[in-house]
């Protein structure tokens, strides 16, 4: 049964390996996986999305799901939660480096906002093939 749940030390293992399936040569950072969210099919980690902080911004760092496991409706419910423990740290806009137009629609859907002014502020992290989206979560009701 897919369910949606805050990371938590237990879980480490597991998203380090459900990272490393999609890279063999990641190295995760434990900080940032600290503030992830996780979707698991029963205890296998089948999903997750985490952020960085950076004062009262945070960019999301790992977005990972096994398609074939985890549909629209659960990957909403993931984002919440990540909006809500975002929001309880003090976040209040999340960013993200979007690699593809697919990805792109996901995120609209989720309230995400294309980026079209300067981006040189953000030229440490900002790939020059993606599109940078924000959604703003001050004052989201329900995140």
């Amino acid at each position: 049964m897919l369910k949606v749940e805050k990371y938590t030390q237990d879980d480490e293992e597991k998203v380090v390996a459900f990272i490393r399936k999609a890279d063999p040569t990641a190295k995760p950072n434990r900080q940032v996986l600290l503030r992830s969210v996780l979707i698991k099919d029963d205890k296998c980690v089948v999903g997750m999305v985490s952020y960085e902080p950076y004062d009262n911004m945070g960019v999301i760092r790992y977005f990972l799901y096994d398609a074939r496991v985890a549909g629209t409706d659960i990957m909403v419910g993931m984002f919440f939660e990540l909006y809500h423990v975002a929001q309880t740290e003090g976040v209040k806009k999340l960013i993200a480096q979007i690699p593809t137009p697919d990805v792109r629609m996901l995120f609209e859907m989720l309230g995400f906002s294309r980026i079209d002014k300067d981006l040189s502020d953000f030229k440490n992290w900002v790939r020059n093939d993606a599109t940078i989206m924000l959604i703003n979560l001050e004052g989201k009701a329900g995140a």
